[in-house]
């Protein structure tokens, strides 16, 4: 499972998190929750990348 969390995670341009990660597994037929998948990409040192806030100024 940390292997295809691995390949998902590195074909989103590094950019996914536990978010969308479940989701693409979901859609591929692989049944797992999101949290299960936060403690494995957590174990493997993979992080998502969350969006900047615009500035208001």
């Amino acid at each position: 499972m940390t292997e295809k969390i691995r390949q998902i995670h590195a074909d989103s341009g590094v950019v996914y998190g536990s978010p969308r990660v479940p989701a693409v597994l979901r859609r591929e037929g692989a049944a797992t929750g999101r949290k299960r998948v936060e403690r494995l990409m957590c174990e493997a040192g993979l992080h998502g990348i969350s969006p900047r806030r615009s500035e208001r100024g």
